[in-house]
């Protein structure tokens, strides 16, 4: 049985003018004039003490001229600004934000010649942008990825881009809400879930309903649902069928009411099934009546590749149905692994089989059209 599991330190800001004080008509360094305290007093004295009186008198007499101008013709000291400075008029400039009065609907049908780069941006612009983008995000541009795993028992959210050669971006997992809004503007080839427990299976399934990943392979390993849950899980396989074609559970509970029900929208596209238990617990509720629609739709030429199953129950005559349709019909390689199913055996199979005429090889395999079924049970 081959496991499902197996598919800047900143520097601190330097501060300017700390150390300078005013002094005379300039600036000078408090650490200058602390390292030299007599070199003022020495050029000092080289002024005589009448010098120093006049020097005074004047520089009074000069500031005292300046007043009483200043308040005596002040005309001369506006004429003096209008003369030199012309006035210049500001004229005040209203936007009027246009944009912001356009509908929803409207701003949605601008917002489809945006790309997600552009989309981001003006998710920032204001609320009502954002609330329209985010309600609208299933018909806007989006960012393709080749898989979104959300790990709930390792508490973190990876993303693995389309090219190949850029590493996975890890995320923690942040509450739902958030993590909504995050992946309201993903697609995704391959959505991964692991870790679920009872408690939050319901929300996190209406989370994923409430977004268009559209994956192309969903897989759901070592989750536990409620059993108010189930249906929901049923609505989400429905929601994607269209788009999924590999599909698998490993030890996913509780395993009876996952049911034929659960599979049947998919199985028409179906290319892989993996359904895997180690057979202790109590087996999932899959029964012929999967391996009649995936027979029906090998015979309509569906290139159905992989059959793995586990703790499901099966009859010797579906298997060998199903072996019997390829033979005729057979469009890729096929592997059929069957585990712990009961009443399904392969000696049972195996003559079945012979009664149709299709015998298999020492190795279980058999050959048609350049093609090569496996079978292991």
């Amino acid at each position: 049985m081959i496991s499902v599991t197996v598919a800047a330190q900143g520097k601190p800001k330097r501060l300017f003018g700390g150390n300078f004080r005013a002094y005379g008509s300039g600036r000078l360094s408090i650490c200058e004039l602390e390292k030299d305290p007599n070199a003022l007093k020495s050029d000092e004295k080289k002024f005589s003490s009448s010098t120093v009186k006049v020097f005074l008198f004047v520089n009074k007499l000069f500031e005292l001229l300046t007043t009483i101008l200043h308040y005596c013709m002040p005309y001369l000291f506006t004429q003096k600004q209008q003369w030199y400075r012309p006035a210049v008029q500001k004229e005040e400039i209203i936007v009027e934000p246009i944009a912001q009065d356009f509908e929803s609907h409207i701003l949605a049908d601008v917002f489809k010649y945006l790309d997600i780069d552009d989309l981001l941006n003006c998710k920032l612009v204001c609320w009502k942008w954002n609330a329209t983008i985010g309600e609208n995000a299933s018909e806007l541009a989006r960012t393709r990825t080749d898989q979104i795993r959300i790990l709930f028992d390792e508490g973190e959210v990876v993303v693995y881009p389309i090219d190949e050669k850029r590493c996975p971006v890890r995320h923690p997992l942040p509450p739902l809400q958030v993590l909504r809004n995050r992946l309201r503007h993903l697609t995704t080839q391959s959505l991964f879930v692991r870790g679920l427990i009872p408690v939050e299976s319901g929300p996190v399934l209406r989370l994923l309903l409430s977004l268009t990943l559209q994956p192309q392979q969903m897989y759901f390993i070592w989750s536990k649902f409620s059993a108010d849950s189930i249906f929901l899980f049923e609505e989400l396989v429905k929601q994607n069928s269209d788009t999924v074609t590999d599909f698998g559970l490993e030890e996913c509970s509780p395993s009876h009411l996952l049911t034929d029900r659960l599979l049947s929208p998919i199985l028409k596209n179906l290319t892989s099934l993996r359904l895997w238990n180690n057979g202790k617990g109590s087996h999932y509720g899959v029964t012929d009546d999967t391996l009649i629609r995936i027979n029906d739709a090998i015979l309509n030429g569906s290139p159905v590749e992989t059959i793995d199953l586990g703790t499901c129950f099966l009859s010797s005559e579906a298997v060998s149905q199903i072996v019997q349709s390829w033979e005729q019909t057979s469009t890729s390689d096929l592997t059929i692994m069957l585990s712990h199913c009961y009443p399904v055996n392969k000696p049972d199979v195996i003559r079945l089989l012979q009664d149709r005429n299709i015998t298999l090889k020492k190795n279980q395999q058999l050959h048609s059209k350049n093609h090569m079924l496996t079978l292991v049970c």
